[in-house]
């Protein structure tokens, strides 16, 4: 079997597998998601082991691992059924079939998901070792991915409505591991270990108050989230620069207009009244 076909099977497994997670009892799916998220850890070795080599045992696996456990995490909030839309409402019946056909399409985005990151973790691997041309459009993508696990844990911090110390240490675990993994891929040749170690724990801390600060806003779960991916966003691109030893002043603008613009977008979609 060859290596893109053990992807595509890989990825089937698991979306398969997080679906019939959110079929069964409320009170089970959390172990299950887990108990998946540990085979995506296994499959993915499978499929990677013959590049795997050093700390690639890790950071190779950070992406697929979180992705499937915020992905399965954040599948329990999606709509069971959706009443109206776009200004038509629908019978209880048609409603449901519309809940359900939102779940089919976000478990297919999801194998779609797992396979482009198959794809980007063998180049990286690849890329430790000899100059490939297709890394820099990797990069790109595994950013891309980052940020999309990164706005399903948000999402799903905000949703618990829980006190912000109860969410400070989860948000700082689950910053330093994604942003890790995502400047790694900037220093495959592992010359700058301890600055994006440094950078990582920068970021957490970044992330981790303005979570506390974002907290005490009257703001809905997905903008809560989509403000701190924002901020995840333009702190993450800015630290990659550094690592890159470029002069960032154009990039810098471009992450930091991005950010302003989405917290100024969440500020205006706030309802301050009581």
């Amino acid at each position: 079997m060859s290596k893109r076909a053990r992807f595509v099977l890989v990825a089937v497994i698991l979306g398969v597998l997080l679906w019939i997670s959110s079929l069964v009892s409320v009170e089970a799916r959390l172990g299950i998601v887990l108990a998946v998220t540990g085979v995506a850890y296994v499959l993915s070795v499978w499929v990677l082991f013959e590049d795997l080599k050093g700390m690639e045992w890790v950071t190779l696996m950070i992406l697929p691992v979180m992705f499937t456990l915020g992905a399965g995490l954040f599948a329990n909030y999606l709509p069971t059924a959706i009443p109206s839309l776009l200004g038509f409402r629908f019978e209880l019946e048609t409603s449901l079939v519309l809940g359900k056909i939102v779940k089919i399409i976000f478990f297919l985005l999801y194998i779609l998901g797992m396979y482009g990151i198959y794809l980007i973790e063998n180049i990286f691997s690849v890329a430790s070792i000899r100059t490939i041309q297709l890394l820099r459009a990797a990069k790109s993508v595994g950013f891309v991915m980052t940020l999309v696990t990164a706005m399903f844990f948000y999402t799903i911090g905000y949703s618990l409505k829980i006190a912000f110390w109860w969410m400070a240490v989860p948000a700082f675990l689950i910053s330093f591991i994604l942003s890790y993994g995502n400047m790694w891929t900037t220093d495959l040749k592992g010359e700058r270990k301890s600055d994006v170690v440094r950078f990582g724990v920068g970021l957490s801390w970044i992330l981790t108050l303005s979570m506390i600060v974002l907290s005490f806003w009257p703001v809905r779960p997905f903008m809560g989230a989509l403000m701190l991916t924002a901020i995840f966003y333009t702190v993450l691109g800015v630290f990659e620069q550094k690592l890159k030893h470029k002069a960032y002043g154009e990039s810098f603008l471009e992450y930091v207009l991005f950010g302003v613009i989405i917290l100024i977008i969440g500020y205006l979609t706030t309802s301050w009244r009581g």
